[in-house]
């Protein structure tokens, strides 16, 4: 009797604590899922249409672009508040609705008679508040996630969250352009986008409502950080040291081009919204097959190899768009596979990797350096491509009757640069891989290892239901 008593008591408080984990995940699962209509119906094509409908130039797309990489600084002020206010909940949920709720300027901007510039800098005034407060967000809601989930459930918590998240972006995505589309065929554009921008508004609210019923764990003491300290903690960790190098080559490379596949699928490949919302849409469900099938392989690989193998293939199948014109879509839609399958597992290693390489006392701090080094590289990268398509003519020179333009020229010039990025770290990597593999046997080792018959097996069991 004395024993079974013994048992409750000591088993007790640890009912009551996994019982709030569950009603927490199950809080942040819900929070996700109203959290990516508001990301899917204001970000992607209907902020690359809303921009260009407002009458905005190539230099400024670039801008836009730019912005959630330029206040990547704003990382830093995060663990700074968390300090003060010893809990990250206010923070992170303050943040997040500010950012999301900052889409009723542009709204209004709709419906003014403004001149173009005061409506431009305004626009881009508000992003740039905007994304601010989505970096302050993210960085207090990561360090909250990572306390809250059990490193033991880690993968398959996150796995069902993005798997929700997924789904709730294909469906956001479909319906969310065929009403843009709609609208805009019958010269009522800004309707289309009140309607998009006022549902993902009220999705966000609730959102903030759900995140504040979210149970948080007392968070440890936010350790300071001096310049010189930051200066030191990069001397003792080469291999981050070497990563932030990798990432800034990578982020000034992709600013270069990024900010102009949607511009010239509007302008020079004339597809409709409802067009580039399948794209994207089809692009999410790759996404989704490829985040299972490059999560199996970074299990039996490790991090380094999957980063170099998907890096390196993103930074190719860039040339498979270049061909395409008005009439002539395949190698975008061939690209439209192969991109969101490569993406899939370089967005998941580039986001655990660094996690290993810092350590868990100074998480908060090591990706505020991984954003202040990468956010002004991609920033150069966007103005750069800004000004090479506004200064240089449309059209370089002609390859039989197919046109070259400045869009190629920035393209290219992206898909270098991460081929270079990719390059460098599988060199500076190499000492660390007791296997000593070189770009080519990351991507060979890669496709050897996915689960290619599990997932076979699964698109079977859904035909045969």
């Amino acid at each position: 009797m004395g024993r079974e008593g013994t048992s409750k008591r000591n088993n007790g408080p640890a009912r009551s604590e996994m019982q709030l984990i569950r009603e927490a995940l199950h809080c942040s699962t819900t929070e996700a899922v109203f959290a990516t209509v508001h990301v899917a119906l204001t970000q992607g094509i209907f902020l690359t249409n809303y921009v260009l409908d407002l009458g905005a130039s190539n230099f400024e797309c670039g801008v836009v672009e730019s912005l959630p990489y330029l206040l990547q600084v704003a990382h830093l002020f995060a663990p700074w508040m968390v300090r003060r206010l010893r809990a990250r909940k206010p923070v992170a949920a303050f943040f997040a609705f500010a950012h999301r709720l900052s889409w009723l300027v542009l709204i209004l901007l709709l419906y003014v008679d403004w001149s173009p510039w005061f409506k431009h800098g305004l626009m881009i005034l508000t992003l740039a508040g905007s994304n601010a407060c989505a970096v302050i967000a993210h960085n207090a809601w990561f360090s909250w996630m990572t306390d809250l989930i059990p490193a033991a459930i880690r993968g398959a918590y996150y796995g069902l969250r993005n798997a929700y998240m997924g789904v709730t972006s294909i469906v956001t995505l479909y319906v969310g352009s065929h009403v843009l589309s709609v609208f805009r065929e019958a010269g009522m554009g800004r309707f289309g986008y009140t309607i998009c921008f006022t549902a993902a508004i009220l999705s966000a609210a609730l959102a903030a409502r759900i995140i504040l019923r979210q149970h948080e764990p007392i968070p440890d003491e936010v350790p300071k950080m001096s310049l010189r300290e930051m200066g030191q903690f990069l001397r003792a960790r080469p291999l981050l040291r070497d990563y932030i190098r990798f990432f800034a080559l990578w982020q000034f490379s992709l600013g270069i081009g990024a900010a102009f596949f949607g511009v010239h699928m509007v302008k020079v490949l004339k597809m409709s919204a409802a067009e580039m919302g399948l794209f994207s849409t089809l692009t999410s469900v790759t996404a989704l097959v490829g985040s299972r099938l490059w999560g199996s392989a970074r299990d039996k690989l490790g991090d380094r190899v999957i980063l170099i193998a998907s890096g390196f293939l993103v930074s190719v199948h860039v040339w498979i768009w270049m061909p395409a014109r008005e009439g002539f879509l395949l190698p975008a839609w061939t690209v439209c596979f192969l991109g969101g399958f490569c993406w899939a597992g370089f967005n998941i290693v580039s986001f655990s990797w660094p996690q290993k390489l810092c350590g868990a006392a100074h998480k908060q701090q090591a990706f505020g350096l991984i954003g202040l080094c990468s956010g002004p590289a991609f920033v150069l990268g966007s103005l750069m491509g800004g000004v090479l398509t506004t200064f240089l003519p449309d059209v370089l020179f002609h390859i039989g009757d197919f046109e070259v333009m400045h869009f190629h020229l920035v393209f290219a010039l992206s898909a270098i640069g991460r081929n270079a990025a990719v390059v460098m770290i599988a060199r500076w990597s190499l000492k660390y891989d007791h296997k000593k593999r070189g770009v080519g046997r990351c991507v060979r080792d890669s496709l050897a290892q996915m689960r290619w018959r599990s997932l076979l097996n699964l698109f079977r069991a859904g035909r045969v239901a």
